[in-house]
Formats: structure tokens, C-alpha cells, sequence
């Protein structure tokens, strides 16, 4: 019987995939919750009516069905970053960073999280641990931008000078090219040697 009940909750999450990419989101709703109702533990029903709920702004409903997710698997890292990025949005901060954290102590290479985490980091001005999960993604060409930005906030606080030259270089390791951080680490008389073609950066 419990077999039986898989199936069908299998047949009916499919059915919905079906409606969802076809644009019929009323109907790709029903057959998850279907599939829900004949296997209470199906992931990736619980997980689809999470996105959709968020994507209708029934917040609430969409923070229920990814938290069952997470109940349900706490090594889903998706379910994880999906939620913070909506406790974000709803300014519960404490919770969207706690989420983050989660998903880069079983992820440390998780970038998407990185990302995110630093983004918090700099909203609410702590610079260290902005720098400290830059860290723990490594030299992503996205977050050159990020390195950049937080370059420019130690070289304000005139006694980082250092960090701010770290930082800088960092983002020319990220992107090469970033005429930005070149143009600083020239401001602050730091030779660019290990670049091959410098006259790229008086862009």
C-alpha cells in the first residue's frame, strides 16, 4: 500500500512539472499537493511549492514548504539558499545569515551563498566578516566587485591601508581587468608588475 502511495505521489509530482513548464501554475500546485497527500515526505513536491508560492508572493506558504524541505533533508543547500534569499526580501536578517552559514558549513564552495552572506555582511557595514567569507569562496570573477568595494572601505579607515591593498589585489585576481582596483593600487603607489599588459586598465 505504502509502494502504491509512492507511485501515485511520483505520478502526480511529474504531472505537475508538466503543468509548470506548460505555464499553467494553478494546475502544477494542485498535482504537488496531491503528491504531497500520498507521500507526506516527497522533497521535491514540498520543494516545487515552495518556489511557486514565492514566485506568487504567498510568503508564507513558501517559508512553510521550505522548511519542510530543510526538516525533511537538512543537507539540502538549495532549500536552504532559497529561504534565505526570501528572508532577505522579508528583512529577517538574523534568520537569512543562520540559513547562509548552514549551507556554507556543508558547502564551503557554495558561491551563490558566499555571495549572499557577503552581500548581508556589507548592508549591515561588518567588513571582516564581508572579507572573511569572500574568503571561503575563493576568486570568483563575480566578487571582484566585492573585493573592490571593501579595498575601498579599509583604504578609508586610513589604518587598514594594508587590508585595502590585499583586498584590491584580490579583486585583479578575481578579474584582471578591473580597471577600478588597478587604478587604486596605482593610487596607493603599489607596483602592477605581475600583469602583463597594463595600459588594459586605462580603460
Amino acid at each position: 500500500m505504502a509502494d502504491d502511495l509512492r507511485r501515485q505521489a511520483e505520478e502526480h509530482f511529474k504531472r505537475g512539472n508538466q503543468f509548470d513548464e506548460q505555464g499553467e501554475r494553478e494546475r502544477a500546485i494542485q498535482e504537488w499537493l496531491t503528491a504531497i497527500d500520498c507521500d507526506p515526505q516527497h522533497i521535491g513536491a514540498h520543494f516545487n511549492l515552495g518556489i511557486a508560492y514565492a514566485e506568487e508572493d504567498d510568503i508564507e506558504r513558501a517559508l512553510q514548504q521550505l522548511h519542510e524541505v530543510i526538516r525533511l533533508d537538512p543537507f539540502d543547500t538549495q532549500a536552504r539558499r532559497i529561504l534565505a534569499e526570501i528572508l532577505i526580501e522579508q528583512e529577517q536578517t538574523d534568520q537569512a545569515i543562520n540559513q547562509l552559514r548552514q549551507v556554507l558549513n556543508l558547502n564551503p564552495s557554495d558561491h551563490q551563498a558566499v555571495h549572499l552572506l557577503t552581500q548581508i555582511y556589507f548592508d549591515l557595514e561588518m567588513w571582516d566578516q564581508a572579507a572573511a567569507t569572500l574568503e571561503m569562496g575563493g576568486m570568483e570573477t563575480e566578487d571582484a566587485d566585492l573585493w573592490f568595494e571593501l579595498g575601498m572601505v579599509y583604504e578609508m579607515q586610513q589604518h587598514r591601508l594594508d587590508d585595502a591593498i590585499l583586498t584590491y589585489r584580490r579583486a585583479l585576481i578575481a578579474r584582471p581587468e578591473h580597471a577600478g582596483a588597478a587604478r587604486a593600487l596605482r593610487r596607493l603607489n603599489v607596483p602592477l608588475e605581475e600583469f602583463s599588459d597594463d595600459e588594459e586598465f586605462e580603460k
